[in-house]
C-alpha cells in the first residue's frame, strides 16, 4: 500500500485503516474474537486470504499482536473503539441512507447475539431457543443453546427440545440490538412473539447485553 504521503493525521490514519474491511477486523477483536475462524464469523463475506493480509497490515502497524495463535489488540489498537463508536454513531445519525435491507443477516445477527451475553441471568440447565425470521430469505430457523455462562449458536437442535420459540421481523430485532428501539416497542408492534413458558418469555431478552458500540445513553 503506497498511501496518501500526507501529513495529515486523517490521511496518516487513513494509511493504516481505509482499506476495506480493516475497521470490521478491528471491531471483531474488540468483540472478543481471538481467533482467526472467530474472527471470519463475524465477517463471513472476507476471504481467508484478504483476512490473513489485513491481520498482517495491523500486526505491522502495531494494532494487533498474535502469541500462541491467539490475535489480541495493542494498546495503540484498544484506543480505535472511540473511532468506531463515533463512526456508529455516525451512520445511526446522520446516514441518509438510514438501515438497508441488503444491511440485515441473521447470522450476523445471531452471531453477536450468542457472544453478548450476561453469564449470570442465563438458565442453569440447557434451554435451547428457536429463533424464526420475518424478512429474510434464510431457510429455516437458527437455534441458541443456552446454559450459564455460555449461548451457543447451532444449525440444528442437537436433540433438545425446544424450550422457547421466537418469531422476529429480522429487521426490527436488528433495531433493538442497535439500542434504536426496545423489546417493549417489538412486542406491542408483533414485530416480535415468543412461545413458551412465561418465565422464559420474561427472561429471554435479558440474557443479551447488547451490542457492543451501540449508543450509550
Amino acid at each position: 500500500m503506497a498511501g496518501y504521503q500526507q501529513f495529515c493525521p486523517i490521511a496518516r490514519a487513513l494509511d493504516v485503516l481505509g482499506e476495506r474491511w480493516t475497521l470490521l477486523v478491528v471491531r471483531e477483536l474488540m468483540m472478543g474474537e481471538r481467533h482467526f475462524n472467530g474472527i471470519q464469523r463475524g465477517i463471513p463475506r472476507i476471504s481467508k486470504t484478504m483476512l490473513s493480509a489485513r491481520l498482517k497490515r495491523l500486526e505491522s502497524a502495531g494494532l494487533v499482536e498474535r502469541a500462541e495463535g491467539e490475535y489480541r489488540l495493542t494498546e495503540p489498537g484498544e484506543n480505535l473503539a472511540p473511532v468506531l463508536r463515533e463512526r456508529g454513531q455516525w451512520a445511526l445519525e446522520s446516514d441518509p441512507r438510514g438501515l438497508r435491507k441488503e444491511d440485515l443477516g441473521a447470522q450476523a445477527l445471531t452471531h453477536d447475539m450468542s457472544r453478548r451475553v450476561v453469564p449470570e441471568r442465563l438458565p442453569v440447565h440447557p434451554t435451547l431457543v428457536e429463533l424464526r425470521f420475518r424478512g429474510t430469505r434464510r431457510a429455516g430457523p437458527s437455534f441458541l443453546l443456552a446454559r450459564r455462562p455460555h449461548v451457543q449458536l447451532c444449525a440444528e437442535d442437537g436433540g433438545f427440545d425446544i424450550a422457547l420459540r421466537v418469531d422476529a421481523d429480522l429487521e426490527a430485532l436488528t433495531r433493538f440490538w442497535l439500542g434504536e428501539t426496545s423489546w417493549d416497542s417489538l412486542l406491542r408492534a408483533g414485530a416480535v412473539t415468543l412461545t413458551g413458558p412465561a418465565e422464559l418469555r420474561r427472561d429471554f431478552p435479558a440474557w443479551f447485553s447488547g451490542y457492543l458500540l451501540r449508543p450509550r445513553g
